[in-house]
């Protein structure tokens, strides 16, 4: 489709449009685990700036390192995020919520600008709720349970957990669904429960394999390995 499209817009010369989606279809591929390298260049703009391709440059910075496990990087773009909330309400609001679930999937001590990000995160998401339970119920849950997670509350977390899973489950959000059981997974590991985690790794190795994403089936599949591998 993305080919299809950009042989349209070659046609009939639109230069700022291929420059869209050429970002879409890097994403794409680089989602899917087939990415080659495009002729994608932003114009001379800072991602801190106002503008249509700021925003769209921060949304796929976002989209693609969250996805493939780049999470300081990811942070790097989420962090300059707050001056696109004029251009694409959706499109940051997906940045605040993947923003605010790599803080606790960093490597670094969640600090107070990282904690007050991942705070604005739930923040928001429960704001853009009120108005479509639909669509962002089960962000909502995955962000509380990351919350709960890493500040020991374990029940609070597993609870948490499960709602987002059944959440995106009910929205058919399949690659959400996939991410809630792989953090529910991990959460899972850090507290030795072995079983449960191989469970939900299971889970999200089902949803990613519908989404089409071979890079993220690769990456679970690995974990199970490395359950199995562990087991007496």
């Amino acid at each position: 489709e993305c080919d299809y499209q950009m042989r349209l817009i070659e046609a009939h010369s639109q230069p700022v449009t291929k420059i869209y989606l050429l970002a879409l279809q890097e994403t794409i591929s680089m989602l899917i685990g087939k990415a080659e390298p495009s002729s994608l260049k932003w114009p001379d703009e800072d991602v801190s700036e106002v503008g249509e391709f700021s925003a769209s440059k921060v949304f796929h910075g976002v989209m693609q390192n969250f996805w493939l496990g780049h999470v300081e990087r990811c942070l790097y773009y989420a962090e300059r995020s707050p001056t696109t909330f004029l251009i694409a309400q959706l499109k940051t609001t997906l940045v605040v919520f993947y923003g605010g679930l790599s803080c606790f999937r960093s490597s670094k001590k969640l600090n107070k600008k990282r904690s007050q990000l991942a705070k604005q995160a739930i923040d928001v998401l429960r704001e853009r709720g009120e108005k479509s339970l639909w669509n962002f119920q089960g962000k909502i849950h995955l962000l509380e349970a990351q919350m709960f997670s890493s500040t020991g509350k374990k029940d609070k977390a597993r609870v948490s957990f499960n709602a987002a899973i059944s959440a995106a489950k009910s929205s058919k959000f399949v690659h959400e669904q996939g991410l809630a059981c792989e953090l529910a997974a991990l959460h899972c590991l850090r507290h030795g429960d072995n079983n449960r985690a191989l469970h939900l790794f299971q889970q999200a190795q089902d949803c990613y394999t519908k989404w089409g994403s071979e890079v993220k089936v690769e990456y679970i599949k690995q974990q199970i390995k490395n359950i199995n591998a562990e087991a007496p």
